[in-house]
């Protein structure tokens, strides 16, 4: 043959061609000699004439080794024709490369395979064998030499594996030796039965053995192949007008069938038997046997069978796809559900979302899910044009997909029509693990679970791999995800028989449920983004109380300089979950959930059979992966403003700087744990961490400790002894920046410590490997008890949220087999010894133990009202108690921050020069409540602190004010922490008890219950002072002017500001009660109109003040002025003096002081009165009377009383001229003082007082119009 040619290149490329030939091709063929000639033949005629010389014949093992990138070869084209190629395949997808050519000539076999490699075609020679997809396969190509002309290689490039790849075969293959078919029917078409008779004898019963058919017809569906106990079979269904006959292919020789079958495709089959399916009962099928043969039937169609064929909307496929609400079962009424319609569909794959999942989208805005069928998804890269049969069309099934979905199932086909021209690399179906659609098939999860479930695996491969969770564990932790947050599932087994068989067609996928679960999967930092969010759209105004017109400059801006809002993530539009590891953090001395893409301090509390709660203490919590769905986001601003007034608040520029803290609230109790840690695998009831980390392991995976760290630290810790002792934690110092001598290598300067006193329980002990939280073995107990304290430096402050006294803790120090590590040491000082100390180092490790041991008194803490009425000298105490109320102290001027270096460091949570005021209740009573002093500038950022939490504090000191009033105030070693979690609201719903002024003044009453109900009989008014006032500076305000002049104040906004001072009694006693703002409107009863009329009326004078003068109300201005008259006799009418009900606080006020402070809050205006002096009930009641008579005026209380005088705070609820009438409020309580009280007696108002009262007013009004028109 290479005779036959005179050009030297011919030759030589003609020899090698028959060298690879017989190397390659011969051993596998009978007669290898006539094979040569014939291959050049048809390369010739493929070439027109021509002989491919810069091509290379290539083996198959030749191929899988060297080719490492995907190639193309088509020995038809030219130059030209590949770059034209190449152009239209990077136009349709620019942002990727189509394959680059190569000049390889491929010559073997076709070959369907063996055992359960049936289910793919191959491509072989003597060195190897390739799998294959073919577009349009024939039968006749098995088992014969082929040359492939066109095809691309797409190499699987998996790291560590054997090189591996398949071809996809863009040009039907060319036999090198054509021959007549040689398999003759027989006559197979004219025996060939119709569908219709076939359907009619699978109805017939009995059938006669041995019946075999041959049957005709139109495929109308073919199944997906399936390998199930190493067996693999297919079934597909004939089709003639409105019947279908199902036909199974179970035989080894008839599986290589399935390529060759396609939907719509007129084929005859023969030798079908008539059998029974155990999974199916009450149904016969067509059964292949090793006898059948499949051809292809190109006969024309009759006018009959034309005439019964469906046309494409038959009715059968309309009542399938029809959406309904109806056929929903009752069980699940609340999810909306609707049955998905039976398409056709042929499109481009424009992206592979997951080849693994079994999830694409064509054409852009088409998803696709492959995954209720088996994995053989070769040839479905980026750019294919696929033909989809029988799949089902599904809108919104989930928030995760596209709106538009195509899901096939057992009865569904695809086909690819033409592949991709783009270079891309996909996984190795027979490698892969295909572990979602393994969980959907154990599960029987519907589309809307499995989306989402795929939706959280991308989530967790995102946000915790690999530092926290191996990919391997990936599946595994979604799935519990998936079982905490869904329903029990009600899906049932899948039968496949029926799947793929019966008519009418029912599978998983006939109906689903909309947007289920509806759930989204929140990062740490899109959490954090949305409170943030959530924090600054909320207008300045809403923050405010509903007294703010009525604030200055000077009570505005401190007003605004924090505030709080809780969030829930079950709330949102959408609800939401968490999922991260709990750590904590050296540098915020917090608690902490962490993902990869952030981190959220958290105030976690556990909760205690009996249903208490207690701050958290358990270390086994570190380390675990956990989901939180209830919880409390809190969100806290801090504002430094400098508003004029609250007419300007919703202008930016008056805002000098603003930021927000976050944090999660969460009960310990309420998380759900994805993947424990080692230490909580013990805790857990029952189980050891052997059984734990042998089962972790022969799933792929290891425990979040294990997965954390190598694999040599872990031969290192399993091989080495560690020392331990167990202290237990008597107490702890708070948090605080020193300046501490640090070991070598350690920076100098300011180092976050904290010192915490605890009881040896045991000396030191060498194991072989970690102890952990196990149980406290009894040689651990043995050596004498010594108290000591453990000093925290640097970033073993990192411990301090979980360290709480009474507790008892395992110290572990790795790595070390030395007892001297826990040597105590103690400083000389002054000829004294200091307490034991030791110094924890970063790498020891602290575990909780759970046992409690005996003889050990855990340290108790004080009430509130054992503080207020603590008769010890101690000044250091330690107590707990219910924040009510949370205020901001104003910053000092001109005081730099007091550790001004740490300020500027980002990695520490530190607030410049943070004072706070705490109100903190009694948790037993309500009204026993103590004002706590806490300076946060020289600590970390304590978070938690807002109304409604229970919080303990440590090493406070208590002290004495000038008023006999008992407050608190944080030292540098003090310390605060939160027991417990709680709303404000839980707490307010408790109302004040209604109590007497005799007995709310008596020695104890009055210093423990400061708010009370009281029922009160206006005497007089004894003081009214309407003003407006200058925002900015506080002076007298008239018409939006302010009256200072040295110097002079430019300001144009006022407030208005009222004050009254009242005479109330209840038969036990009298009081003065003092009102302001809005609280004196509803003193006065002057409705919202009435009351903007008459500011409007002070505006022009900006001052008005009266005072009573025996019976008489006066002022020192002009009397004559009808506003005057008119406020003289409302303030002397009886609609002033009536029964009225109060809600009061108690307030201590300073000696000499005529003027006291309005306390505001977000929802009320507040007053105040003075309680003077207790009735004495032996006196009667008629003698006191005639002494006030007596009296010209009422004296002011400074005269009368030269000793401790208190304010009560009160809110007016409702005002009636019967004294039957009374009704409570709930208030936030104030601090408790110590009063007197003195006799006033009761008088009232003539009718006559009433008529010239009313006359009065008539006059005035007509007056006022006249003035106001003029």
């Amino acid at each position: 043959m290479a005779a036959q040619t005179e050009n030297p290149a011919e030759r030589r490329w003609l020899g090698q061609l028959c060298r690879a030939v017989e190397q390659n091709l011969a051993p596998l063929l009978d007669s290898p000699a006539a094979v040569a000639p014939s291959l050049v033949t048809q390369v010739k005629r493929l070439l027109a004439g021509r002989l491919p010389l810069s091509s290379r014949c290539v083996s198959v093992s030749e191929l899988l080794s060297t080719q490492r990138t995907a190639c193309c070869c088509n020995l038809a084209w030219s130059t030209n024709q590949h770059r034209e190629w190449t152009r239209e395949a990077e136009q349709a997808a620019p942002k990727h490369r189509a394959l680059p050519r190569t000049d390889l000539l491929l010559v073997g076999c076709l070959s369907a395979g063996r055992s359960c490699d049936e289910r793919c075609w191959q491509v072989k020679d003597a060195t190897g064998s390739v799998q294959c997809e073919v577009l349009e396969p024939s039968l006749d190509w098995l088992d014969q030499p082929m040359l492939f002309p066109g095809w691309n290689y797409i190499p699987h490039n998996a790291p560590g594996q054997h090189p591996s790849g398949y071809l996809e075969l863009i040009c039907s293959p060319v036999p090198v030796n054509p021959s007549p078919v040689s398999f003759d029917p027989g006559g197979l078409l004219s025996e060939a039965v119709g569908v219709k008779d076939a359907a009619r004898q699978l109805r017939e019963r009995p059938v006669a053995a041995g019946v075999r058919l041959c049957v005709s017809g139109e495929v109308s569906t073919v199944c997906p192949l399936l390998v199930i106990g190493g067996r693999s079979f297919f079934c597909f269904s004939l089709r003639a007008g409105g019947c279908s006959v199902p036909v199974l292919v179970t035989e080894p020789v008839c599986v290589r069938w399935r390529p060759c079958v396609c939907v719509g495709q007129r084929v005859c089959v023969s030798a079908l038997r008539l059998c029974s399916l155990k999974g199916w009962k009450g149904h016969r099928v067509l059964s292949v046997t090793p006898q059948s043969r499949l051809v292809s039937d190109d006969r024309p169609i009759t006018v009959e069978q034309a005439s019964e064929s469906p046309s494409p909307g038959t009715s059968d496929q309309r009542a399938e796809g029809e959406e309904t609400d109806a056929d929903t079962p009752p069980a699940v009424a609340t999810v909306k559900s609707k049955r998905s319609k039976i398409i056709s569909y042929k499109g481009v794959i424009t992206e592979v979302t997951d080849e693994e999942a079994g999830l694409y989208v064509i054409d852009g805005k088409v998803g696709l899910c492959l995954a209720y069928q088996p994995m053989r998804r070769r040839g479905l890269r980026l750019g294919a044009e696929i033909e989809l049969h029988n799949v089902h069309f599904l809108f919104r099934p989930s928030p995760h997909s596209l709106p538009t979905m195509l899901c096939a199932c057992l009865r569904s086909s695809v086909h690819v029509t033409a592949f991709s021209r783009l270079g891309s690399e996909v996984s190795d179906p027979e490698r892969s693990h295909g572990a979602l659609p393994r969980f959907l098939l154990e599960k029987n999860l519907g589309v809307a679970e499995y989306l989402w479930l795929h939706h959280c695996c991308t989530a967790i491969r995102e946000r915790l791999c690999p530092r926290w969770v191996r990919v391997k564990r990936v599946l595994a932790v979604a799935a519990r995800l998936l079982e905490n947050v869904c329903e029990e599932q009600r899906q049932q087994s899948r039968q496949i028989y029926r799947e793929m068989m019966q008519e009418p067609h029912f599978c998983p996928l006939s109906q689903y449920s909309v947007c289920t679960p509806r759930c989204e999967l929140l990062s740490v930092a899109q959490a954090c983004d949305w409170l943030e969010q959530q924090c600054w759209s909320v207008p300045l105004a809403s923050l405010l109380p509903a007294s703010a017109s009525h604030m200055t400059a000077a009570e505005l801006n401190p007003a605004l300089s924090w505030s709080f809002e809780p969030r829930s993530l079950q709330g949102r539009d959408v609800p939401a979950v968490l999922i991260g590891v709990l750590e904590v953090c050296s540098t915020s001395a917090t608690l902490q959930l962490r993902d990869q893409s952030g981190c959220i301090d958290c105030v976690a509390v556990e909760t205690s059979s009996t249903g208490d709660q207690r701050a958290a203490e358990n270390t086994a919590w570190l380390g675990c992966l956990v989901c939180v769905r209830r919880c409390t986001l809190v969100v806290e601003r801090f504002l430094k403003t400098n508003f004029p007034s609250w007419k300007h608040v919703s202008e930016e520029k008056h805002i000098i700087d603003r930021h927000c803290r976050v944090y999660l609230q969460l009960r310990l109790g309420e998380v759900c744990v994805l993947s424990p840690s080692a230490a909580m695998c013990q805790l857990i009831g029952g189980r050891s961490t052997a059984a734990v980390r042998a089962e972790e392991t022969s799933d792929g995976g290891t425990s979040l400790d294990e997965s954390r760290r190598g694999g040599k630290h872990r031969h290192e810790e399993d091989g080495a002894a560690r020392d331990a002792k167990k202290p237990r934690m008597e107490a702890k110092q708070g948090v605080s920046f020193r300046n501490l001598h640090l070991s070598a290598g350690g920076s100098p300067g300011l180092s976050p410590s904290f010192v915490a006193t605890a009881t040896r329980l045991g000396g030191p002990l060498c194991w072989e490997k970690d102890p952990k939280n196990s149980p406290l073995e009894s040689r651990e107990a043995d050596a004498e008890r010594l108290t000591l304290e453990l000093q925290f430096i640097s970033s073993s402050v990192r411990w301090f949220p979980l360290l709480q006294p009474g507790s008892v803790y395992r110290l572990v120090a790795l790595h070390s087999q030395d007892e001297g590590v826990f040597r105590v040491s103690s400083v000389c000082e002054k000829g004294l010894l200091s307490s034991p100390s030791l110094l924890v180092q970063p790498q020891w490790r602290v575990h909780t133990l759970a046992e409690k041991v005996p003889s050990v008194v855990n340290p108790k803490l004080l009430s509130v009202s054992e503080v207020l009425h603590c008769s010890s000298p101690a000044d250091i105490v330690s107590f707990f108690g219910v924040l009510s109320q949370r205020i901001t102290l104003p910053e000092e001027k001109g005081n730099p921050p007091a550790i001004q270096s740490l300020t500027r460091d980002k990695g520490v949570s530190l607030e410049r020069n943070l004072q706070l005021r705490l109100t903190l209740e009694d948790a037993e009573t309500a009204a026993h409540s103590l004002q706590v002093y806490l300076d946060l500038s020289r600590s970390p950022y304590t978070p938690g602190l807002v109304a409604g939490a229970t919080v303990a504090l440590h090493a406070f000191q208590r002290r004495v004010s000038r008023v006999k009033k008992v407050y608190c105030r944080s030292l540098p070693i003090s310390c605060i922490t939160v027991t417990a979690l709680g709303s404000s609201l839980t707490r307010s719903c408790l109302p004040p008890p209604m109590m007497l002024l005799c007995e709310w003044v008596g020695p104890d009453v009055g210093q423990q219950c400061i708010a009370a109900v009281v029922k009160v009989h206006v005497v007089c008014v004894l003081h009214l002072m309407l003003q407006w006032t200058c925002s900015l500076c506080g002076s007298v305000c008239r018409q939006d002017r302010c009256g200072r002049t040295q110097p002079p104040c430019e300001s144009t906004s006022g407030v208005f500001r009222a004050e009254a001072k009242v005479a109330v009694e209840d038969g036990t006693g009298e009081a003065h009660v003092f009102f302001s703002s809005e609280t004196v409107a509803q003193l006065l009863l002057l409705d919202a109109a009435e009351w903007e009329g008459l500011q409007r009326q002070v505006k022009v004078k900006g001052y008005i003040r009266l005072y009573a003068r025996g019976r008489s109300m006066v002022s020192d201005e002009d009397l004559d002025d009808p506003l005057l008259q008119f406020l003289c006799l409302l303030c002397s009418s009886i609609s002033v003096c009536r029964p009225i009900t109060l809600t009061c606080q108690l307030r201590s006020h300073r000696l000499g002081k005529h003027t006291h402070t309005h306390t505001h809050t977000h929802t009320h205006c507040l007053s105040t009165f003075c309680i003077l002096r207790c009735r004495d009930p032996d006196e009667e009641v008629e003698s006191r009377r005639s002494r006030f008579y007596h009296q010209n005026s009422v004296p002011s209380t400074a005269h009368l009383f030269p000793h401790q005088r208190a304010l009560i705070h009160t809110h007016t609820h409702t005002h009636t001229h019967t004294s039957s009438a009374a009704h409570t409020h709930v208030y936030e309580r104030c601090d408790p003082g110590i009063s007197t009280l003195i006799i006033f007696s009761c008088w009232t108002r003539s009718t006559l007082d009433a008529i010239h009262f009313m006359h009065f007013i008539f006059s005035y009004l007509s007056h006022a119009f006249s003035y106001t028109t003029t």
